[in-house]
């Protein structure tokens, strides 16, 4: 991992951000609706892309 350049740091890290958005977004969304697996998706959803920012962080 010591190849990356500034650009591709600078996109680790807005993917990191953008997945904060959406969890956010998501939890509104799980707000909207009473069907169970809807929100256990929307659950999953949510810790895969904490899981992703969480790997994509310790790479830098």
């Amino acid at each position: 991992m010591d190849s990356l350049n500034q650009i591709e740091i600078q996109n680790i890290r807005h993917i990191c951000g953008h997945g904060t958005n959406f969890c956010d977004k998501i939890t509104y969304y799980k707000t909207l609706t009473q069907d169970t697996n809807v929100t256990d998706l929307l659950d999953s959803l949510c810790q895969e892309l904490n899981t992703l920012k969480s790997k994509l962080s310790s790479m830098l």
